[in-house]
């Protein structure tokens, strides 16, 4: 199983974003190229530049869904086609903290509560995952890939993940479609967490009521999960603000 992730907004006090998300969209391997497939073949049908990375930020606004209809017709069409693609949606909400979170050898926990789900489904399916991410690892939250790699190897929390592959893989997402999937996924749940949609869409608001409908089809691509220990894991899992500033007790390491 291959599994991209990819976040839209982040948890700092700076960023723009009230409400970050992080995705992750998990797809068999055998079933990756065929996905591909369909959507390039969608991108040199609807796109006049087939050039055009898939990104949320360029495509998911109000300009996009106002002035450029191949824009809009090729996102209507990319969420259509989602429903077909044989993928499991996982994601951790997060509210923007008010405080800078302390910079630590530890993997943050959206990361932890993300990989329990992953590990879960790759168990159920008797497979192995490996985590493929946007960008080189070393910048975002202080070298991220060098916390994934102690967390797996050096804490027994990550240790007992046993169907995590050794460590996650960097890529472009220019040219790796499962991260513009996931890119999309989760700026559609930042829209809609940041809109409050969940509490009715505005009458008239014709952007809203698409990333409404987009929300409901990543929705359906999820599922919940229970751990060892009989607790529910939500495929779409709100995390609260205080857990920005909890880290992994030393004590698992």
């Amino acid at each position: 199983m291959l599994v991209f992730i990819d976040e839209s907004g982040q948890p700092n006090p700076n960023d723009s974003s009230p409400k970050p998300v992080i995705v992750a969209v998990c797809i068999d391997e055998p079933e990756v190229r065929r996905a591909s497939s369909r959507i390039y073949a969608l991108k040199r049908q609807v796109l006049i530049d087939q050039s055009t990375e898939i990104k949320a930020l360029q495509m998911l606004n109000r300009g996009t869904f106002r002035r450029i209809q191949e824009k809009r017709e090729f996102v209507e069409s990319f969420f259509d086609l989602l429903r077909e693609l044989p993928i499991t949606v996982f994601a951790i909400k997060m509210e923007r903290p008010q405080q800078k979170p302390p910079e630590t050898d530890f993997l943050p926990n959206q990361f932890r509560f993300l990989l329990e789900r992953i590990a879960l489904l790759a168990e159920s399916q008797k497979q192995m995952a490996t985590l493929l991410f946007d960008g080189d690892g070393i910048a975002p939250y202080g070298g991220l890939s060098e916390k994934f790699n102690s967390y797996l190897h050096r804490s027994n929390e990550g240790r007992a993940l046993t169907t995590i592959t050794d460590g996650p893989y960097f890529v472009d997402s220019r040219i790796t479609v499962g991260i513009q999937i996931a890119d999309m996924a989760a700026g559609v749940m930042r829209l809609y967490e940041e809109n409050e949609l969940f509490r009715g869409v505005p009458a008239g608001d014709s952007f809203l009521h698409a990333i409404s409908r987009f929300y409901r089809i990543v929705e359906s691509k999820t599922v919940n999960q229970t751990n060892a220990d009989g607790y529910t894991r939500y495929g779409l899992h709100q995390m609260s603000e205080r857990l920005h500033y909890t880290n992994v007790s030393p004590e698992i390491w």
